[in-house]
């Protein structure tokens, strides 16, 4: 089960999980204004809730409970309490079947927790030591191929390092499917311009702030264009990678775009390699002001949505390769 959906911010007096064909009652929690959620799958799964805004320290309680399922008995716990005020949690030990070599624990976090930009960041962590990776997707919600692109990423394990995954940063632009909700600033003009800044909205402060508090090593912002790069009688930046200078971004940035375009025979569809994130992008910000090594990946819109949500896809295995961690 890779999937637990239909967060409440307040949750009724038990809250059921599902595992195959059982459920697991999880202990009244009263407030959950922020919600996390984590497995490492298929060995251990564990759904948390908490109040994030009353973090006194309590002692653990846990209760073994067991479970015979199709002949075989398994045990799971329940908190009653933990570090956390109004904080329960089960965990189910299954068997360890896997033959994947690759290994990682998920957790789910909100960003923006009790405001209506709400939205889920999937932290991907494996056992081995290794590079932090941010991928966004949805800054601009009619980019449709690069929050589709990052839900599928979510998804996926890592040899090693962090994975953490924003597919829909802009949640209320992506359900409108506009750039961004009007009477609201563009969110990727958003972000600090200066060093001392923290950022321009409620969303782009706590996008930044995720960053920082996970000390981001490479950031790929996926996007789209309307037109090709190369289309000149157009300003569209669609069919590019755009990079904040520096020599380890630079040699992953043409290693993206040369093996792309090696599978592209139509000249004026290829990508082109740029520098300079515009002023106020997450990725200029992040590379400005954090020395986070970043870039923006931009489709052409004039293509297929299968073939732009595949080459996001395409840049996003490359990156992770090129860092040990795919």
């Amino acid at each position: 089960m890779k999937k637990v959906s239909n967060f409440k911010r307040r949750l009724a007096q038990a809250t059921l999980f599902t595992f195959c064909s059982f459920s697991l009652p999880f202990l009244h929690a009263d407030a959950a204004d922020a919600v996390t959620i984590t497995y490492s799958g298929p060995i251990e799964y564990k759904v948390t809730t908490y109040d994030a805004f009353n973090s006194s320290s309590l002692n653990n309680t846990y209760t073994p409970v067991t479970t015979s399922i199709n002949g075989r008995i398994y045990t799971y716990y329940t908190v009653t309490s933990n570090t956390y005020n109004n904080q329960s949690e089960a965990a189910l030990k299954l068997p360890d079947t896997s033959t994947n070599t690759k290994s990682a624990a998920v957790e789910i976090k909100t960003v923006a927790a009790g405001t209506k930009w709400a939205t889920e960041l999937y932290i991907i962590r494996s056992s081995k030591p290794g590079p932090t990776v941010m991928i966004v997707g949805g800054i601009h919600g009619n980019e449709t191929a690069g929050y589709r692109a990052a839900e599928k990423i979510k998804d996926w394990k890592i040899n090693c390092g962090t994975l953490l995954v924003l597919p829909q940063a802009n949640k209320l632009a992506i359900q409108a499917n506009k750039r961004y909700i009007e009477g609201e600033p563009d969110l990727n003009r958003s972000f600090p311009k200066r060093s001392s800044e923290s950022g321009d909205t409620v969303l782009a402060r706590a996008i930044y702030r995720t960053v920082k508090e996970y000390n981001v090593d490479w950031l790929m912002d996926m996007h789209e264009g309307y037109d090709f790069y190369k289309n000149s009688s157009t300003n569209s930046v669609g069919q590019t990678l755009i990079y904040y200078p520096n020599s380890d971004t630079k040699r992953i940035s043409e290693k993206i775009v040369n093996t792309l375009n090696s599978g592209i025979k139509t000249s004026y569809k290829q990508f082109s390699l740029l520098r300079y994130p515009v002023q106020g992008s997450l990725s200029r910000s992040s590379a400005e002001f954090l020395g986070v090594k970043s870039f923006i990946f931009e489709t052409a819109q004039k293509q297929d949505l299968s073939e732009r949500i595949n080459y996001q896809l395409k840049a996003a295995e490359i990156l992770l390769q090129e860092l040990g961690m795919r």
